[in-house]
């Protein structure tokens, strides 16, 4: 699967949710776009994730 334009491992069982935490994130502070579907803060589901998926996360950040 590619992550943020990177190929990154799909292992069984990887969910959404379990990627951002994988990842050092915290899923209240991440937009993440799975396919056509986009999450944001907090709503990051435990949906399956797959070897052909195409996944962007961006990190909310506040300032000014």
């Amino acid at each position: 699967m590619r992550v943020n334009g990177k190929q990154y491992p799909c292992s069984p069982g990887l969910t959404l949710r379990t990627l951002v935490s994988d990842l050092g994130l915290d899923p209240r502070k991440v937009v993440v776009m799975h396919g056509d579907e986009i999450y944001r803060g907090g709503d990051v589901p435990e949906s399956p994730v797959a070897d052909h998926d195409v996944i962007e996360i961006v990190t909310m950040m506040q300032g000014g």
